[in-house]
C-alpha cells in the first residue's frame, strides 16, 4: 500500500530533473513511508520524458504521467493527483529551490489533524531568497486574495503543498484552473469545504536558473483569474439561493 505520493510538475525540465529526482528520491527513502514519485509532464518538448524513463531503472517507485501537449500547471496537477495512490499526497517544484524536508513536516501536520498543509514564504520563520520584485508581487497577490475571499492565509502560491487523500480527491472535480492559479483555487475551495489548512514557514534558496516566472505578466494574469474565480463562486451562491 502506498502511503505517500509526491508529484513533481514539470515543463521542459530535463536538465533539472536528472539532478533533482535522484536527490528527492534519496530523501523520500529516509522517511518512514512507502512512496511513489510522480513526474507530471506538462507536454514538454525537450527530453523530460526520456530522462524520467532512464531514471526509473534506478529509482523504484518513479513514474511519468502527463500530456503530449502543454495544458498548464493546473491541468497537469489535476491529472497527476487523479492517478496518485498515497494516503498523503503532495507536490513540490521540480527545481527543489523549496526545501524538500518541508514534505515531512507537512505530512506530520496532516497526521496531527490538518486536511491540507502548505509552505508559506510569508509565515514567521520563513527564509526566502527571492528577488525583491517577486517578494513585493507575492505580498500584493496575497493581500488581494485575502480581501477578495475573506481568507487569513499568508501565502497561496508557494510550490510545496500536501493533502490528505480524501481532501484533494474531493476538491479535484471542482477545480477549473489549468494554469498557475491552481494552488489558490484549491485553497479557496478547501476553505468553502471547511478543511483545516496549516501553514509552515518555507525555506527557499536562490534559483540559479533564469526563472520561468514573468512577474508583471504572470501577476496580471493571476489577478484576472482571481476575479473570474470570484464571479464563479458568486454565481454558485446566487444559484443556491434561488
Amino acid at each position: 500500500m502506498v502511503q505517500l505520493s509526491v508529484i513533481v510538475p514539470a515543463w521542459n525540465e530535463a536538465e533539472v530533473l536528472q539532478h533533482t529526482l535522484p536527490e528527492l528520491h534519496a530523501y523520500l527513502k529516509t522517511l518512514p513511508y512507502t512512496f511513489e514519485l510522480i513526474v507530471a509532464d506538462d507536454g514538454s518538448t525537450d527530453h523530460t520524458k526520456n530522462v524520467v524513463e532512464h531514471l526509473r531503472k534506478k529509482l523504484p517507485g518513479l513514474h511519468h504521467v502527463g500530456y503530449k501537449t502543454n495544458k498548464g500547471k493546473g491541468g497537469t496537477l489535476n491529472h497527476a493527483f487523479s492517478k496518485a495512490k498515497g494516503d498523503y499526497q503532495a507536490f513540490i517544484d521540480a527545481d527543489l529551490t523549496i526545501d524538500k524536508t518541508l514534505i515531512a513536516q507537512e505530512i506530520d501536520a496532516l497526521k496531527a489533524g490538518a486536511d491540507i498543509a502548505i509552505a508559506s514564504k510569508h509565515a514567521k520563520g520563513a527564509r526566502v531568497a527571492y528577488p525583491f520584485i517577486r517578494i513585493v508581487a507575492s505580498y500584493g497577490f496575497t493581500l488581494f486574495t485575502r480581501a477578495l475571499f475573506g481568507m487569513k492565509l499568508s501565502d497561496f502560491q508557494c510550490g510545496c503543498k500536501a493533502f490528505k487523500k480524501q481532501a484533494i480527491q474531493s476538491l479535484l472535480p471542482t477545480i477549473r484552473t489549468q494554469g498557475f492559479l491552481w494552488d489558490t483555487e484549491v485553497l479557496v475551495k478547501a476553505q468553502q469545504k471547511h478543511y483545516k489548512i496549516v501553514e509552515l514557514p518555507a525555506r527557499v534558496k536562490p534559483d540559479e536558473r533564469r526563472s520561468k516566472v514573468r512577474v508583471f505578466r504572470d501577476t496580471w494574469r493571476m489577478f484576472k483569474g482571481l476575479l473570474t474565480l470570484k464571479r464563479e463562486l458568486h454565481g454558485r451562491k446566487l444559484a443556491a439561493q434561488a
